[in-house]
């Protein structure tokens, strides 16, 4: 049984359910309006978080200072004025503000170097701790704080556990570690 808040997702209308995730891609896509207006698409009305939190937590408060307009600042259709990282980190800020019981975070910092990365994970550990969240990540950096780990090798899981134990095993996450460590 897959629950959301204790309740049975059979016993859920679809509509409540989509409400209860908040999900961020790799490829954010960004309308041809404000920033401001991009980043209260799909708010909760009952959001504990103002824009402006949100922006400061997905790492996109310090982009907005040198834009001409800060939120207000006009964004071309499908986001084109701004860089990969930028959509990415605004995506972000948006799912906050839905404040969903579930944030599924799918490669969502693809296009951010890692510093930026461990920055905008360490202000999001006290959010996620409030929910479900669920990263999907090629980077080793994106997983190591997750209570559970999950390596999937051509659709099938080959191993699972804390990013300790995946390490002592020396398996495909292991080396996966191994190599990104080497990289950097």
């Amino acid at each position: 049984v897959v629950r959301v808040g204790g309740i049975d997702v059979r016993d859920l209308t679809l509509q409540s359910l989509e409400d209860a995730v908040g999900y961020v891609t790799q490829d954010a896509h960004m309308f041809h309006d404000t920033i401001r207006a991009n980043l209260e698409f799909g708010r909760s009305p009952q959001s504990r978080l103002s824009i402006e939190e949100a922006a400061e937590i997905a790492g996109l408060s310090v982009d907005l200072e040198l834009f001409p307009s800060g939120y207000d600042t006009m964004v071309g259709e499908r986001g084109i004025t701004l860089s990969g990282g930028q959509k990415q980190r605004a995506a972000l800020a948006r799912a906050l503000l839905a404040d969903p019981k579930i944030l599924i975070l799918d490669d969502a910092f693809s296009s951010v170097d890692t510093e930026t990365e461990e920055r905008i994970l360490r202000r999001l550990r006290s959010f996620m701790a409030e929910r479900t969240t669920l990263l999907v990540s090629h980077r080793v950096s994106t997983l190591r704080a997750a209570d559970r780990i999950v390596v999937l090798e051509g659709g099938r899981i080959v191993e699972s556990g804390s990013h300790d134990e995946l390490v002592a095993a020396a398996g495909a996450y292991a080396a996966l570690d191994r190599r990104q460590r080497l990289e950097e």
